[in-house]
Protein backbone atom coordinates (compact mmCIF):
# COMPACT_ATOMS: atom_id res chain seq x y z
CA UNK A 1 0.00 0.00 0.00
CA UNK A 2 1.93 3.28 -0.92
CA UNK A 3 1.50 6.77 1.32
CA UNK A 4 -1.74 8.08 -0.24
CA UNK A 5 -3.47 4.77 -0.22
CA UNK A 6 -2.64 4.28 3.17
CA UNK A 7 -3.32 7.82 4.30
CA UNK A 8 -6.95 7.42 2.85
CA UNK A 9 -7.36 4.29 4.49
CA UNK A 10 -6.60 5.93 7.81
CA UNK A 11 -9.24 8.44 6.92
CA UNK A 12 -11.93 6.13 6.06
CA UNK A 13 -12.05 4.42 9.25
CA UNK A 14 -11.86 7.77 11.19
CA UNK A 15 -14.59 8.76 9.54
CA UNK A 16 -16.68 5.94 9.97
CA UNK A 17 -15.63 6.47 13.71
CA UNK A 18 -16.89 9.69 14.04
CA UNK A 19 -19.65 8.64 12.01
CA UNK A 20 -20.82 5.66 14.96
CA UNK A 21 -20.01 8.81 17.80
CA UNK A 22 -23.04 9.96 16.48
CA UNK A 23 -25.33 6.81 15.72
CA UNK A 24 -27.87 6.68 19.09
CA UNK A 25 -26.41 3.52 20.28
CA UNK A 26 -25.03 2.12 23.41
CA UNK A 27 -21.67 2.97 24.65
CA UNK A 28 -20.63 -1.18 24.55
CA UNK A 29 -21.92 -1.68 21.14
CA UNK A 30 -19.89 1.56 20.03
CA UNK A 31 -17.32 -0.03 21.60
CA UNK A 32 -17.39 -3.40 20.61
CA UNK A 33 -17.65 -2.01 17.18
CA UNK A 34 -14.26 -0.17 16.64
CA UNK A 35 -12.78 -3.14 18.54
CA UNK A 36 -13.31 -5.14 15.74
CA UNK A 37 -12.89 -2.73 12.95
CA UNK A 38 -9.23 -2.31 14.59
CA UNK A 39 -8.57 -6.50 14.27
CA UNK A 40 -9.98 -5.81 10.98
CA UNK A 41 -7.58 -2.96 9.98
CA UNK A 42 -4.66 -4.59 11.32
CA UNK A 43 -5.31 -8.05 9.08
CA UNK A 44 -5.68 -5.19 5.98
CA UNK A 45 -1.95 -4.48 6.44
CA UNK A 46 -0.91 -2.84 2.95
CA UNK A 47 -3.94 -3.26 1.13
CA UNK A 48 -7.12 -1.28 0.61
CA UNK A 49 -10.10 -1.92 2.41
CA UNK A 50 -13.15 -3.51 0.30
CA UNK A 51 -15.46 -6.46 0.19
CA UNK A 52 -12.94 -9.11 -1.23
CA UNK A 53 -10.52 -8.36 1.84
CA UNK A 54 -13.77 -8.32 4.01
CA UNK A 55 -14.72 -12.09 2.83
CA UNK A 56 -10.69 -13.30 3.23
CA UNK A 57 -11.56 -11.80 7.01
CA UNK A 58 -13.71 -13.52 7.51
CA UNK A 59 -12.24 -16.89 6.47
CA UNK A 60 -8.88 -15.91 8.52
CA UNK A 61 -11.23 -15.76 11.64
CA UNK A 62 -12.63 -19.63 10.82
CA UNK A 63 -9.62 -20.97 9.86
CA UNK A 64 -8.41 -19.83 13.50
CA UNK A 65 -11.56 -21.62 15.13
CA UNK A 66 -13.38 -18.53 16.07
CA UNK A 67 -16.99 -19.33 17.31
CA UNK A 68 -19.71 -18.96 14.36
CA UNK A 69 -21.35 -16.11 16.53
CA UNK A 70 -18.33 -14.76 16.76
CA UNK A 71 -17.44 -14.66 12.82
CA UNK A 72 -21.10 -13.05 12.63
CA UNK A 73 -20.40 -10.35 14.87
CA UNK A 74 -17.47 -9.29 12.86
CA UNK A 75 -19.66 -9.49 9.75
CA UNK A 76 -22.58 -7.36 10.94
CA UNK A 77 -19.38 -4.88 12.21
CA UNK A 78 -17.56 -4.66 8.80
CA UNK A 79 -20.37 -4.65 7.10
CA UNK A 80 -22.02 -1.49 7.51
CA UNK A 81 -18.12 -0.04 7.39
CA UNK A 82 -17.60 -1.42 4.14
CA UNK A 83 -21.44 0.36 2.57
CA UNK A 84 -19.76 3.21 4.47
CA UNK A 85 -16.74 4.05 2.45
CA UNK A 86 -18.28 2.22 -0.83
CA UNK A 87 -17.96 4.25 -4.53
CA UNK A 88 -21.51 4.23 -5.20
CA UNK A 89 -19.90 4.25 -8.89
CA UNK A 90 -17.87 1.27 -8.88
CA UNK A 91 -18.84 -1.88 -10.36
CA UNK A 92 -17.44 -3.94 -7.03
CA UNK A 93 -20.19 -5.90 -5.74
CA UNK A 94 -21.65 -5.42 -2.54
CA UNK A 95 -20.23 -7.16 0.89
CA UNK A 96 -22.70 -9.89 1.11
CA UNK A 97 -21.45 -13.22 3.16
CA UNK A 98 -24.27 -15.89 3.75
CA UNK A 99 -23.41 -17.33 7.57
CA UNK A 100 -24.58 -20.83 8.25
CA UNK A 101 -25.99 -20.32 12.35
CA UNK A 102 -25.02 -22.90 14.52
CA UNK A 103 -27.97 -23.64 17.04
CA UNK A 104 -27.00 -24.48 20.26
CA UNK A 105 -28.98 -25.73 23.37
CA UNK A 106 -28.18 -23.89 26.38
CA UNK A 107 -26.72 -26.22 29.32
CA UNK A 108 -29.65 -27.24 31.74
CA UNK A 109 -28.56 -26.90 35.77
CA UNK A 110 -30.70 -27.65 38.31
CA UNK A 111 -31.85 -26.17 41.48
CA UNK A 112 -29.49 -28.63 43.86
CA UNK A 113 -26.42 -27.50 42.07
CA UNK A 114 -27.47 -24.22 42.95
CA UNK A 115 -27.55 -25.32 46.32
CA UNK A 116 -24.38 -26.91 46.48
CA UNK A 117 -22.59 -23.95 45.15
CA UNK A 118 -24.41 -21.54 48.02
CA UNK A 119 -23.18 -24.25 50.28
CA UNK A 120 -19.11 -23.72 49.17
CA UNK A 121 -19.86 -20.07 49.69
CA UNK A 122 -21.09 -20.40 53.26
CA UNK A 123 -18.13 -22.84 54.48
CA UNK A 124 -15.23 -20.30 53.25
CA UNK A 125 -13.20 -19.96 56.56
CA UNK A 126 -10.22 -18.13 54.87
CA UNK A 127 -9.06 -14.75 55.00
CA UNK A 128 -12.14 -13.89 52.51
CA UNK A 129 -14.51 -15.10 54.51
CA UNK A 130 -16.10 -11.98 54.64
CA UNK A 131 -17.33 -11.60 51.08
CA UNK A 132 -19.29 -14.43 51.51
CA UNK A 133 -22.43 -11.80 51.76
CA UNK A 134 -21.56 -10.48 48.94
CA UNK A 135 -20.87 -13.62 46.76
CA UNK A 136 -24.06 -15.16 48.24
CA UNK A 137 -26.10 -12.38 46.94
CA UNK A 138 -24.59 -12.31 43.52
CA UNK A 139 -26.00 -16.20 43.00
CA UNK A 140 -29.23 -15.14 44.06
CA UNK A 141 -30.36 -11.98 42.36
CA UNK A 142 -28.61 -14.12 38.89
CA UNK A 143 -30.90 -17.10 39.35
CA UNK A 144 -34.01 -15.47 40.64
CA UNK A 145 -33.98 -12.61 38.32
CA UNK A 146 -32.17 -13.82 35.14
CA UNK A 147 -30.45 -10.10 35.11
CA UNK A 148 -27.31 -10.05 32.34
CA UNK A 149 -24.05 -9.59 33.77
CA UNK A 150 -24.34 -5.92 32.71
CA UNK A 151 -27.61 -5.42 34.12
CA UNK A 152 -26.64 -6.93 37.39
CA UNK A 153 -23.05 -4.46 37.79
CA UNK A 154 -25.44 -1.43 36.68
CA UNK A 155 -27.87 -1.97 39.84
CA UNK A 156 -28.51 0.21 42.64
CA UNK A 157 -31.42 0.18 45.33
CA UNK A 158 -33.32 2.94 43.95
CA UNK A 159 -33.87 0.86 41.27
CA UNK A 160 -35.80 -1.32 43.59
CA UNK A 161 -38.66 0.09 43.98
CA UNK A 162 -41.82 -1.83 45.92
CA UNK A 163 -41.41 -5.02 45.14
CA UNK A 164 -39.61 -4.38 41.47
CA UNK A 165 -36.56 -4.73 39.58
CA UNK A 166 -36.45 -1.77 37.04
CA UNK A 167 -33.73 -2.14 34.86
CA UNK A 168 -32.54 1.25 33.26
CA UNK A 169 -30.74 0.93 29.84
CA UNK A 170 -30.26 -2.63 29.20
CA UNK A 171 -29.21 -4.52 26.24
CA UNK A 172 -30.69 -2.57 22.76
CA UNK A 173 -31.11 0.38 25.47
CA UNK A 174 -34.76 -1.01 26.54
CA UNK A 175 -35.66 -0.92 29.94
CA UNK A 176 -37.53 -3.48 31.65
CA UNK A 177 -39.38 -4.87 34.72
CA UNK A 178 -38.67 -7.49 37.23
CA UNK A 179 -40.61 -8.93 40.10
CA UNK A 180 -38.38 -9.11 43.23
CA UNK A 181 -38.80 -12.77 44.39
CA UNK A 182 -39.05 -12.96 48.27
CA UNK A 183 -36.21 -15.50 48.40
CA UNK A 184 -33.95 -12.06 47.93
CA UNK A 185 -35.87 -9.70 50.20
CA UNK A 186 -34.12 -10.25 53.18
CA UNK A 187 -30.20 -11.28 51.88
CA UNK A 188 -30.36 -8.13 49.77
CA UNK A 189 -32.06 -5.69 52.94
CA UNK A 190 -29.23 -7.58 55.20
CA UNK A 191 -26.73 -6.45 52.19
CA UNK A 192 -27.44 -2.79 51.67
CA UNK A 193 -27.59 -2.02 55.47
CA UNK A 194 -24.39 -4.06 56.79
CA UNK A 195 -22.18 -2.22 53.35
CA UNK A 196 -24.17 0.93 54.09
CA UNK A 197 -24.88 1.32 50.19
CA UNK A 198 -26.47 4.64 49.80
CA UNK A 199 -29.72 4.34 47.53
CA UNK A 200 -27.27 5.27 44.21
CA UNK A 201 -24.28 3.38 44.89
CA UNK A 202 -24.25 0.25 42.88
CA UNK A 203 -25.00 -2.87 44.48
CA UNK A 204 -21.31 -4.69 42.97
CA UNK A 205 -18.63 -2.57 42.69
CA UNK A 206 -16.57 -5.26 40.81
CA UNK A 207 -15.80 -5.77 37.00
CA UNK A 208 -17.46 -7.76 34.53
CA UNK A 209 -14.08 -10.07 34.25
CA UNK A 210 -14.36 -10.09 38.17
CA UNK A 211 -17.61 -11.13 38.32
CA UNK A 212 -17.03 -13.77 35.88
CA UNK A 213 -14.35 -15.80 37.71
CA UNK A 214 -16.61 -15.04 40.90
CA UNK A 215 -19.32 -17.50 39.67
CA UNK A 216 -16.90 -19.78 37.57
CA UNK A 217 -14.80 -20.40 40.67
CA UNK A 218 -17.40 -21.62 43.05
CA UNK A 219 -19.06 -23.49 40.78
CA UNK A 220 -15.76 -25.32 40.00
CA UNK A 221 -15.53 -25.46 43.29
CA UNK A 222 -18.69 -27.40 43.63
CA UNK A 223 -18.53 -29.46 40.91
CA UNK A 224 -19.84 -27.94 37.86
CA UNK A 225 -17.25 -26.82 35.47
CA UNK A 226 -19.47 -25.70 32.96
CA UNK A 227 -21.29 -22.22 34.70
CA UNK A 228 -20.95 -18.70 33.80
CA UNK A 229 -22.84 -15.79 35.03
CA UNK A 230 -24.85 -16.27 31.44
CA UNK A 231 -25.57 -19.76 32.56
CA UNK A 232 -27.46 -18.62 35.82
CA UNK A 233 -29.77 -16.82 33.51
CA UNK A 234 -30.06 -19.79 31.50
CA UNK A 235 -31.29 -21.38 34.98
CA UNK A 236 -33.93 -18.57 35.88
CA UNK A 237 -35.78 -19.14 32.55
CA UNK A 238 -35.55 -22.98 32.19
CA UNK A 239 -37.14 -23.02 36.08
CA UNK A 240 -39.64 -21.04 34.76
CA UNK A 241 -40.54 -23.25 31.74
CA UNK A 242 -39.65 -26.34 33.87
CA UNK A 243 -42.56 -25.02 36.43
CA UNK A 244 -44.98 -24.37 33.76
CA UNK A 245 -44.19 -19.88 33.01
CA UNK A 246 -46.15 -18.91 30.05
CA UNK A 247 -43.27 -18.45 27.31
CA UNK A 248 -44.67 -14.65 26.39
CA UNK A 249 -43.68 -13.46 30.65
CA UNK A 250 -40.52 -15.83 30.53
CA UNK A 251 -40.03 -13.35 27.11
CA UNK A 252 -40.73 -9.78 28.87
CA UNK A 253 -38.91 -11.03 32.19
CA UNK A 254 -35.39 -12.38 30.10
CA UNK A 255 -36.15 -9.29 28.05
CA UNK A 256 -36.05 -10.97 24.47
CA UNK A 257 -37.16 -8.43 21.61
CA UNK A 258 -38.65 -12.00 19.91
CA UNK A 259 -40.14 -14.65 20.95
CA UNK A 260 -37.77 -17.15 19.51
CA UNK A 261 -35.39 -16.26 21.16
CA UNK A 262 -37.22 -17.39 24.34
CA UNK A 263 -38.73 -20.67 23.01
CA UNK A 264 -35.24 -22.55 22.80
CA UNK A 265 -35.86 -23.13 26.42
CA UNK A 266 -38.45 -25.46 25.22
CA UNK A 267 -36.35 -27.47 23.45
CA UNK A 268 -33.58 -27.52 27.39
CA UNK A 269 -36.87 -28.64 29.22
CA UNK A 270 -39.32 -30.82 26.41
CA UNK A 271 -41.80 -31.86 28.65
CA UNK A 272 -44.23 -30.43 25.79
CA UNK A 273 -43.63 -32.69 23.69
CA UNK A 274 -44.53 -35.93 25.97
CA UNK A 275 -47.86 -35.06 25.64
CA UNK A 276 -47.45 -36.08 21.91
CA UNK A 277 -45.92 -39.36 22.18
CA UNK A 278 -48.71 -39.74 25.24
CA UNK A 279 -50.83 -39.79 22.20
CA UNK A 280 -48.88 -42.24 19.95
CA UNK A 281 -49.29 -44.21 22.81
CA UNK A 282 -52.41 -44.35 23.63
CA UNK A 283 -53.42 -44.67 19.22
CA UNK A 284 -51.39 -47.72 19.37
CA UNK A 285 -51.98 -49.62 22.60
CA UNK A 286 -55.85 -49.39 20.89
CA UNK A 287 -54.84 -50.76 17.83
CA UNK A 288 -52.70 -53.08 19.08
CA UNK A 289 -55.06 -54.89 21.65
CA UNK A 290 -55.96 -58.81 21.10
CA UNK A 291 -59.54 -58.11 20.20
CA UNK A 292 -58.48 -55.26 17.63
CA UNK A 293 -56.18 -57.07 16.22
CA UNK A 294 -58.68 -60.42 15.83
CA UNK A 295 -61.51 -58.32 14.24
CA UNK A 296 -58.85 -56.91 11.43
CA UNK A 297 -57.79 -60.14 10.66
CA UNK A 298 -61.59 -61.35 10.19
CA UNK A 299 -62.51 -58.49 8.15
CA UNK A 300 -59.59 -59.25 5.84
CA UNK A 301 -60.67 -62.85 4.95
CA UNK A 302 -64.22 -61.68 4.95
CA UNK A 303 -63.02 -59.61 1.80
CA UNK A 304 -60.56 -61.74 0.56
CA UNK A 305 -63.80 -64.59 0.27
CA UNK A 306 -66.20 -61.95 -1.20
CA UNK A 307 -63.73 -61.15 -3.82
CA UNK A 308 -63.09 -64.67 -4.86
CA UNK A 309 -67.23 -65.70 -4.61
CA UNK A 310 -67.24 -62.41 -6.96
CA UNK A 311 -64.81 -63.89 -9.56
CA UNK A 312 -66.53 -67.22 -9.55
CA UNK A 313 -69.82 -65.89 -10.47
CA UNK A 314 -68.24 -63.54 -13.01
CA UNK A 315 -66.41 -66.87 -15.02
CA UNK A 316 -63.38 -67.27 -12.88
CA UNK A 317 -59.49 -66.16 -13.47
CA UNK A 318 -59.71 -67.61 -17.18
CA UNK A 319 -61.84 -64.76 -18.27
CA UNK A 320 -65.00 -67.15 -19.52
CA UNK A 321 -68.49 -65.36 -19.75
CA UNK A 322 -71.42 -67.09 -17.55
CA UNK A 323 -74.80 -66.42 -16.39
CA UNK A 324 -75.06 -64.01 -13.04
CA UNK A 325 -76.50 -66.06 -10.47
CA UNK A 326 -77.69 -64.74 -7.58
CA UNK A 327 -77.42 -66.97 -4.57
CA UNK A 328 -80.85 -67.99 -2.99
CA UNK A 329 -79.02 -67.74 0.83
CA UNK A 330 -75.55 -66.29 2.04
CA UNK A 331 -72.83 -68.81 2.29
CA UNK A 332 -72.75 -70.54 5.75
CA UNK A 333 -68.76 -69.74 5.35
CA UNK A 334 -69.33 -66.15 4.39
CA UNK A 335 -71.98 -65.54 7.49
CA UNK A 336 -69.12 -67.28 10.30
CA UNK A 337 -66.58 -64.83 8.99
CA UNK A 338 -68.49 -61.83 9.17
CA UNK A 339 -68.10 -59.83 12.60
CA UNK A 340 -70.40 -59.49 14.31
CA UNK A 341 -71.90 -56.38 14.65
CA UNK A 342 -71.54 -55.80 18.61
CA UNK A 343 -67.88 -56.10 17.78
CA UNK A 344 -67.63 -53.51 14.86
CA UNK A 345 -69.07 -51.13 17.31
CA UNK A 346 -66.85 -51.60 20.50
CA UNK A 347 -63.83 -51.17 18.04
CA UNK A 348 -65.31 -48.43 16.70
CA UNK A 349 -65.94 -46.86 20.21
CA UNK A 350 -62.85 -47.59 21.40
CA UNK A 351 -61.11 -45.79 18.54
CA UNK A 352 -63.42 -42.81 19.02
CA UNK A 353 -62.47 -42.35 22.84
CA UNK A 354 -59.15 -42.77 22.51
CA UNK A 355 -58.95 -40.32 19.95
CA UNK A 356 -61.44 -37.78 21.09
CA UNK A 357 -60.49 -38.09 25.13
CA UNK A 358 -58.37 -34.90 26.69
CA UNK A 359 -54.77 -35.79 27.04
CA UNK A 360 -54.03 -34.51 29.95
CA UNK A 361 -50.44 -32.48 30.28
CA UNK A 362 -48.01 -34.10 31.78
CA UNK A 363 -46.95 -33.09 35.02
CA UNK A 364 -43.40 -31.26 34.83
CA UNK A 365 -40.86 -32.92 37.35
CA UNK A 366 -40.14 -31.36 40.34
CA UNK A 367 -35.88 -30.31 39.55
CA UNK A 368 -35.66 -29.73 43.12
CA UNK A 369 -38.15 -26.25 43.07
CA UNK A 370 -37.14 -23.30 45.27
CA UNK A 371 -36.94 -24.27 48.94
CA UNK A 372 -37.89 -21.52 51.23
CA UNK A 373 -35.71 -20.68 54.27
CA UNK A 374 -32.58 -22.04 52.76
CA UNK A 375 -29.91 -22.62 55.37
CA UNK A 376 -26.16 -21.31 54.56
CA UNK A 377 -24.63 -22.78 57.80
CA UNK A 378 -24.50 -26.43 59.26
CA UNK A 379 -24.40 -28.67 56.04
CA UNK A 380 -22.19 -31.11 54.90
CA UNK A 381 -19.51 -29.43 52.46
CA UNK A 382 -19.38 -30.43 49.25
CA UNK A 383 -16.68 -28.65 47.54
CA UNK A 384 -13.15 -26.64 48.56
CA UNK A 385 -12.22 -22.92 47.36
CA UNK A 386 -8.88 -21.46 47.33
CA UNK A 387 -8.27 -18.10 48.89
CA UNK A 388 -7.80 -15.96 45.89
CA UNK A 389 -10.10 -13.27 45.13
Amino acid sequence: MNLETQIQSIAQFTSYFDELSLKDITPHYRQQSVQRLNAFRAFLADQPASAYAGKKFLAYLRDQDYQPTTVEAYYHAIKPFLEFIRDPSSREAPFKVKLKRQRRLPRYHSAGQLYSILDVIASRSDKWAKVKQRDTLIFLMLAFTGMRKAELLNLRPCDIVNGFIYIRKGKGDKDRVIPLAQHLVNPLTDYITEQNITSTDKLFSITPRMLYHIVKRYALAAGIDDLSPHGLRHFFATTLVEQGAQLRAVQELLGHASIQTTAVYLDVVPQHLQSSIALLDASLSVSLSPNNINTSVTKDRSKSLSLSLSNEQRGGPCGLKSKRVRPSSPSSTLAQSRPSPSTGRASEASCASARDAPTAWPESPNAGGIRLGYTLAGRQRTGSLESSQ
